[in-house]
């Protein structure tokens, strides 16, 4: 387990031993402080004194309030594609984080492939730009100038947002919030303190929440976001399965099907020890592990060592998320082929059917669904 990924499972624990507990109320006031300022801000916009851009069509944001990962791109994605279905001219609007360009508004695709490189516009907008032709990819820390462009230049009738819960100077038809079905808001606590961007009541602001129950669902957090304020729907879903392919030929893989499915697992995810388990899920046999920092730049000697690591062992395959791909930065080395996992989502009871009506409901009142 990574050392980030250590400190991520102890802001999560609701009833942590003592040693944890103490360091907890330690930081406590560092969170309050925080939680304080980030309501004095929410209340600065909510109360118009702060400018809010509205833009001339629906805006859709997906995201958490909670640090590390709860599966915002694999809904975002979802999302765009049914919208691109339903006739929706759809761009996704996004941060660009840990891209050498994230200060700057920039056309990450035009909806065909990416025009720039992980390195700079970040992992997820590059991941989002390739598994979304046909839709607009930008990237911008003022979402309000990604927003204008999308309009001007693509004709866009729909934006998603992505991980823009807390970006509040662009208005947004509906906010669509994850929330880690097992571990839930932790603490209760603000970051440093806690795992949380805002206090819970922020969710009060959300159109529906959407629990991922991937890791299984805790009965607390359910009543935890009750009594944060939210009273509207909360829906569940999961990764039923992975989807492989081979990364230099994009050929499909079923692990059922190699000779040895013994592979070298590796991600740079908030999560990477529930990425590993989804993978041995699908029927890949993991013979190691290699955690990195979430968002890590991979480089070529990354590559080698972990191709090493593979040979000593006698094994070609490498595997790793679609998120973890498109940052690799050449083919591995003669003899090692890395797999790449695409997470297909399951609503449970029809949730993301639901999710879709909810959002057309909101967007476009007067038009029928299709």
């Amino acid at each position: 387990m990574s050392f980030s990924e250590r400190i991520a499972g102890i802001l999560y624990m609701r009833d942590p031993g003592f040693l944890w507990r103490t360091i907890g109320w330690l930081l406590a006031p560092l969170g309050w402080l925080y939680g304080a300022a980030m309501r004095l801000r929410a209340a600065r916009y909510a109360g118009g004194h702060a400018t809010v851009y509205q833009a001339p069509c629906p805006v859709i944001c997906v995201g958490n309030l909670t640090l590390g990962g709860t599966g915002k791109t694999p809904v975002t994605i979802f999302l765009a594609r049914a919208l691109q279905q339903r006739g929706r001219r759809v761009a996704v609007l996004s941060r660009g984080y840990r891209g050498s360009l994230a200060g700057q508004t920039t056309v990450v695709s035009a909806g065909e492939t990416p025009l720039l490189s992980a390195a700079q516009a970040g992992d997820e907008p590059v991941l989002l730009a390739s598994a979304l032709p046909g839709v607009p990819v930008i990237i911008g820390a003022k979402r309000a100038a990604a927003a204008q462009l999308a309009v001007e230049k693509y004709g866009c009738d729909a934006l998603l947002c992505d991980d823009a819960f807390s970006h509040l100077a662009l208005r947004r038809t509906v906010d669509v919030v994850l929330v880690h079905g097992r571990d839930g808001l932790g603490n209760g606590r603000c970051t440093p303190a806690g795992p949380l961007r805002e206090p819970p009541a922020a969710l009060q602001r959300a159109t529906v929440i959407v629990l991922n129950n991937t890791a299984g669902e805790d009965p607390r957090t359910e009543t935890e976001v009750r009594h944060a304020g939210y009273h509207g729907e909360i829906l569940r879903l999961r990764y039923a399965g992975v989807a492989w392919r081979n990364l230099r030929t994009g050929a499909t893989v079923d692990p059922g099907m190699l000779s040895d499915p013994r592979v070298v697992a590796f991600a740079a995810t908030a999560r990477p020890q529930q990425v590993f388990k989804t993978f041995a899920d699908s029927g890949m046999a993991i013979a190691r592990t290699v955690a990195y920092r979430d968002h890590h730049a991979y480089t070529d000697a990354d590559l080698a060592q972990l191709a090493k690591l593979a040979a000593q062992d006698g094994i070609c395959y490498l595997a790793t998320t679609e998120k973890d791909a498109v940052k690799l930065p050449s083919e591995p080395p003669t003899g090692t082929t890395v797999l790449v996992a695409s997470l297909e989502l399951a609503g449970e009871a029809d949730s993301l059917t639901r999710l879709i009506d909810i959002v057309e409901e909101r967007c476009w009142p007067n038009q029928p669904s299709f």
